[in-house]
Protein backbone atom coordinates (compact mmCIF):
# COMPACT_ATOMS: atom_id res chain seq x y z
CA UNK A 1 0.00 0.00 0.00
CA UNK A 2 2.83 2.05 0.46
CA UNK A 3 4.53 1.44 -2.74
CA UNK A 4 9.10 1.20 -2.07
CA UNK A 5 8.61 2.88 1.36
CA UNK A 6 7.41 -0.77 2.50
CA UNK A 7 10.38 -2.08 1.54
CA UNK A 8 12.64 0.85 4.00
CA UNK A 9 13.57 -1.28 7.04
CA UNK A 10 14.04 2.18 8.67
CA UNK A 11 14.03 5.92 8.69
CA UNK A 12 14.20 9.05 10.57
CA UNK A 13 11.17 10.90 11.56
CA UNK A 14 11.68 13.54 9.49
CA UNK A 15 11.82 11.13 6.24
CA UNK A 16 8.50 9.20 7.90
CA UNK A 17 6.95 12.85 8.60
CA UNK A 18 7.65 13.92 4.58
CA UNK A 19 6.36 10.77 3.45
CA UNK A 20 3.16 11.01 5.81
CA UNK A 21 2.08 13.90 4.93
CA UNK A 22 2.27 13.41 0.63
CA UNK A 23 -0.12 10.74 1.57
CA UNK A 24 -2.86 13.42 1.30
CA UNK A 25 -4.00 14.30 -1.91
CA UNK A 26 -4.92 17.93 -2.98
CA UNK A 27 -8.55 17.89 -1.34
CA UNK A 28 -7.02 16.22 2.08
CA UNK A 29 -8.44 12.90 1.79
CA UNK A 30 -5.58 10.16 2.63
CA UNK A 31 -6.83 7.44 0.43
CA UNK A 32 -6.27 4.80 2.29
CA UNK A 33 -2.84 5.37 2.76
CA UNK A 34 -1.93 3.64 6.26
CA UNK A 35 1.64 5.73 7.20
CA UNK A 36 -0.02 8.49 8.67
CA UNK A 37 -2.45 6.72 10.87
CA UNK A 38 0.12 4.41 11.77
CA UNK A 39 2.72 6.69 12.60
CA UNK A 40 0.33 8.98 14.81
CA UNK A 41 -0.82 5.63 16.86
CA UNK A 42 3.01 4.49 17.42
CA UNK A 43 4.87 7.95 17.76
CA UNK A 44 4.93 8.21 21.02
CA UNK A 45 7.66 5.13 21.24
CA UNK A 46 10.14 7.22 20.44
CA UNK A 47 9.20 11.09 20.32
CA UNK A 48 6.45 13.16 22.22
CA UNK A 49 3.42 14.35 20.87
CA UNK A 50 4.74 18.01 21.79
CA UNK A 51 8.18 16.97 19.75
CA UNK A 52 6.60 15.56 16.38
CA UNK A 53 3.95 18.98 16.23
CA UNK A 54 7.20 21.30 16.73
CA UNK A 55 8.73 19.01 13.95
CA UNK A 56 5.78 19.66 11.95
CA UNK A 57 5.97 23.25 12.84
CA UNK A 58 9.52 23.44 11.32
CA UNK A 59 8.43 21.79 8.03
CA UNK A 60 6.26 24.37 7.68
CA UNK A 61 8.14 27.41 8.70
CA UNK A 62 11.13 26.26 6.21
CA UNK A 63 9.52 24.87 3.69
CA UNK A 64 11.25 27.12 0.28
CA UNK A 65 10.56 24.38 -2.41
CA UNK A 66 8.80 25.77 -5.62
CA UNK A 67 5.49 23.62 -4.48
CA UNK A 68 5.72 25.31 -1.03
CA UNK A 69 2.21 26.16 -0.73
CA UNK A 70 0.86 22.74 -1.47
CA UNK A 71 3.50 20.96 0.90
CA UNK A 72 2.63 23.35 3.49
CA UNK A 73 -1.07 22.67 3.20
CA UNK A 74 -0.68 18.81 3.43
CA UNK A 75 1.20 19.54 6.53
CA UNK A 76 -1.83 21.18 7.66
CA UNK A 77 -4.18 18.40 5.84
CA UNK A 78 -1.89 16.34 8.30
CA UNK A 79 -2.29 18.29 11.63
CA UNK A 80 -6.37 17.93 10.71
CA UNK A 81 -6.32 14.12 10.84
CA UNK A 82 -4.14 14.27 13.53
CA UNK A 83 -6.88 16.21 15.51
CA UNK A 84 -9.87 14.28 14.16
CA UNK A 85 -8.15 11.07 14.61
CA UNK A 86 -6.72 11.31 18.32
CA UNK A 87 -8.70 14.11 19.31
CA UNK A 88 -8.07 13.41 23.38
CA UNK A 89 -4.25 14.80 22.79
CA UNK A 90 -5.08 17.89 21.62
CA UNK A 91 -7.84 18.02 24.79
CA UNK A 92 -5.10 16.65 27.60
CA UNK A 93 -1.22 17.21 26.18
CA UNK A 94 -0.72 20.67 26.99
CA UNK A 95 2.35 20.94 25.09
CA UNK A 96 0.86 19.65 22.40
CA UNK A 97 -2.19 22.36 22.49
CA UNK A 98 0.48 25.27 22.68
CA UNK A 99 2.48 24.49 19.81
CA UNK A 100 -0.87 23.59 17.59
CA UNK A 101 -1.61 27.49 18.83
CA UNK A 102 1.31 28.65 17.96
CA UNK A 103 1.31 26.46 14.57
CA UNK A 104 -2.64 28.48 13.47
CA UNK A 105 -0.46 32.05 14.35
CA UNK A 106 2.30 30.90 11.85
CA UNK A 107 -0.87 30.39 9.29
CA UNK A 108 -2.24 34.03 10.25
CA UNK A 109 1.01 35.41 9.24
CA UNK A 110 1.28 34.12 6.23
CA UNK A 111 -1.87 35.10 5.36
CA UNK A 112 -3.28 31.40 5.25
CA UNK A 113 -6.94 31.07 6.87
CA UNK A 114 -7.88 28.27 5.39
CA UNK A 115 -4.79 26.31 6.67
CA UNK A 116 -5.65 28.17 10.08
CA UNK A 117 -9.17 27.02 10.31
CA UNK A 118 -7.76 23.06 9.88
CA UNK A 119 -5.61 23.40 13.00
CA UNK A 120 -9.00 24.78 15.21
CA UNK A 121 -9.24 22.55 18.64
CA UNK A 122 -11.14 24.78 20.06
CA UNK A 123 -14.35 23.06 19.52
CA UNK A 124 -12.76 19.22 20.82
CA UNK A 125 -14.93 18.04 23.50
CA UNK A 126 -13.32 17.74 26.87
CA UNK A 127 -11.89 14.72 27.96
CA UNK A 128 -11.09 15.94 31.24
CA UNK A 129 -12.34 13.01 32.95
CA UNK A 130 -9.79 10.49 31.63
CA UNK A 131 -7.66 12.65 34.09
CA UNK A 132 -9.58 12.13 37.05
CA UNK A 133 -9.87 8.83 38.93
CA UNK A 134 -12.69 8.03 41.28
CA UNK A 135 -11.91 7.37 45.10
CA UNK A 136 -11.54 3.64 46.07
CA UNK A 137 -14.17 2.41 47.08
CA UNK A 138 -14.10 0.43 50.73
CA UNK A 139 -14.41 -3.04 49.88
CA UNK A 140 -17.34 -5.06 50.96
CA UNK A 141 -17.39 -7.31 54.43
CA UNK A 142 -16.30 -10.77 54.26
CA UNK A 143 -19.07 -13.24 53.00
CA UNK A 144 -21.50 -10.67 50.99
CA UNK A 145 -22.19 -11.02 47.50
CA UNK A 146 -24.70 -9.46 45.09
CA UNK A 147 -27.56 -10.71 45.08
CA UNK A 148 -28.09 -9.27 41.06
CA UNK A 149 -26.42 -12.78 39.78
CA UNK A 150 -29.35 -14.37 40.80
CA UNK A 151 -31.94 -11.65 38.85
CA UNK A 152 -30.20 -11.23 35.77
CA UNK A 153 -29.91 -13.75 32.45
CA UNK A 154 -26.69 -14.55 31.26
CA UNK A 155 -27.09 -11.38 28.41
CA UNK A 156 -27.94 -9.06 30.97
CA UNK A 157 -24.89 -10.09 33.24
CA UNK A 158 -22.48 -9.93 30.33
CA UNK A 159 -23.97 -6.44 29.20
CA UNK A 160 -23.34 -5.14 32.62
CA UNK A 161 -19.83 -6.35 32.80
CA UNK A 162 -19.08 -5.33 29.59
CA UNK A 163 -20.46 -1.79 30.59
CA UNK A 164 -17.77 -1.87 33.55
CA UNK A 165 -15.20 -3.17 31.32
CA UNK A 166 -15.65 -0.20 28.93
CA UNK A 167 -15.64 2.49 31.65
CA UNK A 168 -12.28 0.87 33.25
CA UNK A 169 -10.86 0.85 29.47
CA UNK A 170 -11.77 4.38 27.96
CA UNK A 171 -10.15 5.90 30.78
CA UNK A 172 -6.60 4.23 29.98
CA UNK A 173 -4.48 6.23 27.78
CA UNK A 174 -1.58 5.82 25.72
CA UNK A 175 1.14 7.17 28.07
CA UNK A 176 -0.45 4.48 30.72
CA UNK A 177 0.21 1.52 28.78
CA UNK A 178 3.49 3.16 27.64
CA UNK A 179 4.61 3.84 31.41
CA UNK A 180 3.54 0.31 32.08
CA UNK A 181 6.03 -0.97 29.69
CA UNK A 182 9.07 1.15 30.24
CA UNK A 183 8.51 1.05 33.97
CA UNK A 184 7.02 -2.73 34.34
CA UNK A 185 5.31 -1.63 37.73
CA UNK A 186 1.64 0.36 38.34
CA UNK A 187 3.13 2.81 40.85
CA UNK A 188 1.14 6.05 39.69
CA UNK A 189 -0.59 4.27 37.37
CA UNK A 190 -3.74 4.19 38.74
CA UNK A 191 -6.12 4.03 35.31
CA UNK A 192 -4.26 0.60 34.64
CA UNK A 193 -4.19 -0.51 38.23
CA UNK A 194 -7.63 0.21 38.27
CA UNK A 195 -8.65 -2.12 35.07
CA UNK A 196 -6.57 -5.16 36.11
CA UNK A 197 -8.53 -4.77 39.88
CA UNK A 198 -11.44 -5.14 37.87
CA UNK A 199 -10.87 -8.02 36.02
CA UNK A 200 -9.11 -9.46 39.51
CA UNK A 201 -11.95 -9.11 41.64
CA UNK A 202 -14.42 -10.25 38.76
CA UNK A 203 -12.20 -13.46 39.06
CA UNK A 204 -12.60 -13.54 43.18
CA UNK A 205 -16.43 -12.79 42.17
CA UNK A 206 -17.05 -15.88 39.95
CA UNK A 207 -15.56 -18.10 42.54
CA UNK A 208 -17.37 -16.81 45.88
CA UNK A 209 -20.66 -17.37 44.02
CA UNK A 210 -20.05 -20.48 42.86
CA UNK A 211 -18.41 -21.93 46.45
CA UNK A 212 -21.01 -19.91 48.27
CA UNK A 213 -23.80 -22.40 47.36
CA UNK A 214 -24.32 -24.99 50.06
CA UNK A 215 -25.07 -28.61 47.70
CA UNK A 216 -23.29 -29.76 44.80
CA UNK A 217 -26.39 -29.57 42.59
CA UNK A 218 -26.60 -25.83 43.45
CA UNK A 219 -22.49 -24.99 42.44
CA UNK A 220 -23.36 -26.92 39.22
CA UNK A 221 -26.39 -24.10 38.46
CA UNK A 222 -23.71 -21.55 39.05
CA UNK A 223 -21.30 -22.94 36.96
CA UNK A 224 -23.55 -23.60 34.00
CA UNK A 225 -24.88 -19.75 34.05
CA UNK A 226 -21.10 -18.84 34.02
CA UNK A 227 -20.64 -20.59 31.13
CA UNK A 228 -23.61 -19.07 29.20
CA UNK A 229 -22.02 -15.83 30.80
CA UNK A 230 -19.22 -16.52 28.99
CA UNK A 231 -20.51 -17.32 25.85
CA UNK A 232 -22.32 -14.52 25.77
CA UNK A 233 -19.04 -12.28 26.74
CA UNK A 234 -17.41 -13.47 23.51
CA UNK A 235 -20.81 -12.90 21.62
CA UNK A 236 -20.15 -9.33 22.56
CA UNK A 237 -15.95 -9.30 22.09
CA UNK A 238 -15.43 -8.57 25.66
CA UNK A 239 -12.41 -11.17 25.53
CA UNK A 240 -10.82 -9.15 28.88
CA UNK A 241 -14.22 -10.39 31.03
CA UNK A 242 -14.19 -13.65 29.29
CA UNK A 243 -10.41 -14.74 29.99
CA UNK A 244 -11.46 -13.61 33.89
CA UNK A 245 -14.86 -16.04 33.88
CA UNK A 246 -12.82 -18.57 32.24
CA UNK A 247 -9.89 -18.33 34.40
CA UNK A 248 -11.90 -18.07 37.38
CA UNK A 249 -13.72 -21.52 36.37
CA UNK A 250 -10.36 -23.06 35.50
CA UNK A 251 -9.08 -22.50 39.06
CA UNK A 252 -7.96 -25.20 41.45
CA UNK A 253 -10.70 -24.21 43.43
CA UNK A 254 -13.15 -24.96 41.14
CA UNK A 255 -11.86 -27.78 39.27
CA UNK A 256 -11.42 -29.33 42.09
CA UNK A 257 -15.09 -30.00 42.86
CA UNK A 258 -15.76 -33.12 41.46
CA UNK A 259 -18.96 -34.17 42.92
CA UNK A 260 -20.04 -30.71 41.84
CA UNK A 261 -18.70 -31.57 37.75
CA UNK A 262 -21.11 -34.84 37.82
CA UNK A 263 -24.35 -32.52 38.12
CA UNK A 264 -23.47 -30.45 34.89
CA UNK A 265 -25.06 -31.07 31.39
CA UNK A 266 -22.73 -32.41 28.84
CA UNK A 267 -23.20 -29.37 26.83
CA UNK A 268 -21.77 -27.71 29.55
CA UNK A 269 -19.12 -29.70 29.77
CA UNK A 270 -18.47 -29.62 26.32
Amino acid sequence: MMGSWSLRKAATLDELLHQSVHCFDDSGDVNGQVLPRVLLLMHQWYVSSTELAQHLLCMYRSCKAENCEETRLKICFFMRFWIQTFPAEFNLDLGLIRITEEFRDWTRRLGCEEQSLLLDISSIPSFDWMRRVTQRRKTLKKGKASLLFHHLEPSQLAEHLTFLELKALRRISFPDYHSYVVHGHLVQNPTLERSIALFNGLSQWVQLMVLRQLTPQSRAEVIAKFIHVAQKLLHLQNFNSLMSVVGSLSHSAICRLKETHRYLPPEVLK
